[in-house]
């Protein structure tokens, strides 16, 4: 809905002014809490602490925001417990076209987004709550975009992967300022020993990666969703498990089709993790997210176990037509920290579909691939200072067998057509279908403050490139190359972590006429994009 900048401007003050903490001894029940959001500052220093030894890597390949709260067991006896959360804001201005990357809810358009998470977190013997829902802001001030030309879709749908092949992705979310206020990081659960029950709209990371989730990541919307899980790991003479298991329901964006009928998915998902006695620092684990029309609410939960029992991709002779119709992401992903070094190295496969026999599999074992691979090594180079290196490559290509071939693209689908997608933003990998990134980053990081350079290279849906005939279109690569700086600030209990960078976007949307290569630019962009995230300073 359209909303005037004040708006916006306000959710930041707010959120800036320094708050009074209060004190434990005359106020044991009402405390300020830190939340441990995806992709914070936080996170990431939780994630240092581990590759040197003085964190357990326990719990680093299941994520959330719940998952990292923590009770103080000298209060959590017994009787109601409660404190308030921090609040956080994260806010993104964009000079020219939209850059939104794991942001969860936020979709950062060209101008200034924000979003404000605030709230409380509660416990009263085994049952636990917290209520962090999210006030967001984007400006969404316009930019070059080719209407999508689909009957029946919005003007705002993607112009490509329709027909058979299909999914839910505009690339602007309307053509007016908008706001949202949703549940975000909220959830309840009940604790019986080593397993959580409960039910959550948080978002989830799944899997080693730092920059790319291949089956569940913090790109899209919080998925509603309910879940059962292990909130310690379960020990075994063999070593230690993790898992997790969630069924919810999925949300069309409003810039897709003018269908009212197909509108809910369901969504079931699993993911189980072991670190062997032998080498505790190692970790395996398989994920797998199967996803389905879900034509009324019962099918919703009728689909609550799919992931764990519906073993094939069926599709009948007619597409998108019912809720027996589904498609799946399956991972196989393994992270190796050497806490002795300050090292760690990662892997992720993933594949859409598994293949239809063994002559696919020799023929065109590549046939529906991406993996992520990465490593982060931290060191000291003076006393108390780190030095810190990452880097990260994803490749989600699926170049077809001949020009203009058969393709499907990760996260798209022949059977649900908004595809892998919550509120028309991925849920997984945010480089997208047929997306691949490069990333490189060095940080400087004294223990209150640190600062830093990255670079990534990011190549936008490669399919669509592969798929027009020779001939009669000219498409060249729609390519990303960015640079950036980056620094935190910590003091009084408070946090400023920010983010400027300066992008290449060359052929922006297969838009020049002549691929890029001739002296048509009006479709190259330098956009410049600046990002912060902060915690309120206290006064004591």
């Amino acid at each position: 809905m359209p909303c005037p900048n004040g708006v916006a401007l306000a959710l930041l003050v707010t959120a800036m002014l320094p708050i009074q903490a209060q004190d434990s001894a005359t106020s044991p029940f009402a405390r300020s809490t830190r939340t441990v959001l995806l992709g914070s500052p936080d996170e990431d220093r939780l994630r240092i602490e581990q590759i040197r030894g003085r964190n357990k890597p326990a719990g680093s390949l299941i994520r959330s925001a719940s998952a990292f709260a923590t009770i103080d067991d000298s209060i959590a006896t017994g009787g109601l417990h409660w404190s308030i959360l921090d609040p956080i804001v994260d806010a993104t201005w964009n000079s020219q076209i939209p850059f939104s990357i794991d942001d969860g809810g936020l979709w950062a358009g060209r101008g200034i987004s924000s979003r404000l998470t605030a709230g409380v977190r509660a416990n009263l013997g085994p049952l636990h709550a917290q209520l962090a829902p999210e006030f967001m802001y984007s400006e969404n001030r316009p930019f070059p975009l080719p209407p999508s030309g689909i009957p029946g879709r919005s003007d705002f749908a993607l112009p490509y992967h329709s027909g058979p092949v299909s999914i839910d992705l505009p690339f602007r979310f309307g053509s007016e300022p908008f706001t949202v206020v949703d549940l975000g990081q909220s959830a309840v659960w009940a604790r019986f020993a080593v397993v959580d029950v409960g039910a959550s709209t948080e978002n989830q990371w799944w899997g080693p990666g730092i920059q790319n989730a291949l089956v569940m990541s913090d790109n899209a919307p919080g998925i509603p969703h309910g879940f059962v899980r292990t909130n310690q790991p379960v020990h075994t003479d063999i070593g230690d498990f993790e898992a997790k298991l969630i069924a919810g329901g999925l949300t069309e964006s409003l810039y897709f089709d003018r269908d009212s009928s197909n509108n809910r998915r369901s969504i079931s998902g699993i993911v189980a993790t072991f670190a062997p006695s032998l080498e505790p620092n190692l970790s395996v684990g398989a994920a797998r997210a199967v996803y389905s029309p879900a034509l009324r609410a019962s099918d919703v939960t009728r689909h609550a176990f799919d992931a764990l029992f519906r073993a094939s991709t069926q599709r009948p002779d007619s597409t998108h037509t019912g809720a027996n119709t589904f498609d799946q992401i399956f991972s196989l992903f393994a992270r190796w920290v050497f806490p002795q070094n300050g090292f760690e190295v990662y892997g992720e496969w993933a594949r859409m579909l598994p293949p239809s026999g063994l002559r696919q599999l020799l023929v065109d074992p590549q046939y529906t691939r991406g993996y992520t691979v990465g490593m982060q090594v931290a060191g000291n180079v003076q006393r108390d200072a780190l030095l810190r290196f990452q880097a990260e490559a994803t490749f989600l290509d699926q170049t077809p067998p001949s020009r203009a071939g058969d393709t499907l693209s990760f996260y798209t689908s022949r059977d649900v057509p908004q595809g892998y997608t919550q509120r028309g933003q991925l849920i997984g990998a945010a480089i997208g279908p047929g997306g691949s990134s490069q990333f490189l980053a060095l940080d400087y990081m004294p223990p209150w403050w640190d600062v830093g350079v990255f670079a990534e290279r990011i190549r936008w849906d490669e399919d669509v490139y592969y798929i027009q005939p020779t001939g009669f279109s000219y498409f060249s690569h729609d390519v990303t190359a960015l640079a950036g700086l980056r620094g935190t600030v910590r003091m009084f209990g408070g946090e400023l972590h920010a983010e400027y960078s300066v992008a290449a976007r060359l052929n922006f949307l297969f838009q020049n006429a002549h691929g890029g290569f001739g002296p048509e630019r009006e479709n190259d962009f330098r956009n410049a994009s600046f990002r912060f995230w902060m915690t309120p300073f206290t006064l004591r």
